[in-house]
């Protein structure tokens, strides 16, 4: 490496150039002082490069886990519980109309107001399940397992969606056409109004599904890792 040598101070310097002033240059070159400048190298402080450790993506809590499946549970069991509805409206149907034709049913009644009720049911279950939806959407993680759960509820509620849209909905309101057409003394005076709560009932458990559908959806995305 090189150094930077200055022989002498500049005090001395000085005296000596004053002393030898008029002098001709060989004369001072004749006192010996010589002058050495070497060029040191300098080198800037380097700040350290620091290297970040790469942190780990948070754990999900269990907690989350849990009610994220407790929802698929949930919403898998209303699927399962609809899935031939359709059919059971429509069988109570073609039961109204043998009554109309003369044939004689004495669990008609029953089962109509077995029906309506068992449609309230359904209607608080599935506003619950829309509810608790929402509330996953507000606790979501992008997190590859919940995803996978929620892609699962997504599908859940797509399947109930298209149910109840094109199948439950439509044999409702054909049940309550036919029942109105029936005289109350062959069909009993209660069966337009049980007819009319299950027709009504479908209607208010498709538009849910409807909106269940996208909040599902949205789920979906916003667990996707």
């Amino acid at each position: 490496m090189k150094k930077l040598n200055l022989i002498g101070s500049v005090t001395i310097l000085m005296g000596m150039i004053v002393s030898l002033w008029g002098s001709s240059i060989e004369s001072i070159k004749n006192t010996g002082i010589t002058f050495s400048i070497d060029t040191e190298k300098i080198v800037p402080k380097v700040k350290p490069v620091i290297v970040k450790k790469k942190v780990a993506g948070k754990e999900v809590s269990q907690d989350v886990k849990y009610k994220f499946n407790q929802v698929k549970d949930e919403i898998w069991r209303f699927k399962f519980d609809t899935i031939w509805l359709g059919n059971d409206i429509q069988k109570l149907e073609r039961d109204a109309k043998n009554i109309a034709n003369g044939q004689n049913n004495p669990w008609f009644s029953y089962d109509l107001r077995n029906m309506a009720y068992k449609m309230s049911q359904y209607y608080n279950d599935i506003r619950r399940i829309e509810d608790e939806v929402r509330e996953l959407i507000s606790i979501a993680e992008k997190d590859k397992e919940l995803n996978n759960i929620a892609r699962d509820i997504e599908w859940y509620a797509s399947d109930i969606d298209s149910n109840f849209s094109f199948d439950v909905e439509n044999a409702a309101r054909d049940l309550e056409y036919t029942v109105r057409g029936i005289d109350p003394k062959l069909i009993g005076y209660d069966a337009q109004w049980n007819a009319y709560n299950i027709s009504r009932y479908a209607g208010d458990i498709s538009r849910i599904t409807r909106d269940l559908r996208w909040e599902t959806w949205d789920l979906v995305n916003k667990t996707n890792p």
